[in-house]
């Protein structure tokens, strides 16, 4: 494997840093009941490969101007379906 150079460097150092100062559209309680509320439904049905559950919790839990936001948010994470959303987001919202 090749070695980085200096401005491959800088520049994933400076990606790293911008994803550690992120700041998400929910706050961690919301994100905390999301996961929650899809851990629950999916214990019950099995993921159809959408956001169906994810997208009704946003509806019924957030402003609707904030709701694409969200989803786009999530699906930028890798959040495609309820389960990757469980799966691929969990750690990047850090929520622990």
């Amino acid at each position: 494997m090749a070695e980085l150079s200096k401005e491959e460097k800088k520049a994933l150092m400076k990606k790293w840093k911008a994803a550690q100062n992120k700041k998400y559209i929910l706050s961690k309680t919301k994100i905390q009941k999301l996961f929650c509320y899809l851990e629950a439904q999916l214990e019950h049905t099995p993921c159809n490969h959408t956001l169906r559950y994810t997208e009704q919790w946003l509806k019924d839990n957030l402003p609707r101007e904030k709701v694409c936001g969200v989803i786009a948010e999530i699906k930028e994470m890798g959040g495609y379906c309820d389960c990757e959303v469980l799966m691929n987001c969990y750690e990047k919202y850090d929520i622990n």
